[in-house]
C-alpha cells in the first residue's frame, strides 16, 4: 500500500468511525488517529501474510 492509498484508507476509516459514533463534533483528531492505527495494523497484517506465504 503506497502513501496515497494509506491516506485514502485513513480518510475512509476516520469517516466510518465518525459515523459509527453518531457524527459528533470536535472529535476529528481522535477519529483520524484511530484510523491511522487501524491502517498501520492492516499494512502490518498484509506484510505478515506475504512473508508467511513464501
Amino acid at each position: 500500500m503506497d502513501d496515497e492509498q494509506k491516506a485514502a484508507r485513513t480518510r475512509e476509516l476516520a469517516r466510518q468511525i465518525w459515523e459509527a459514533e453518531g457524527r459528533p463534533d470536535g472529535h476529528s483528531a481522535r477519529h483520524w488517529h484511530m484510523a491511522e492505527r487501524l491502517v498501520a495494523a492492516e499494512v502490518e497484517a498484509a506484510q505478515y501474510d506475504q512473508e508467511s506465504s513464501r
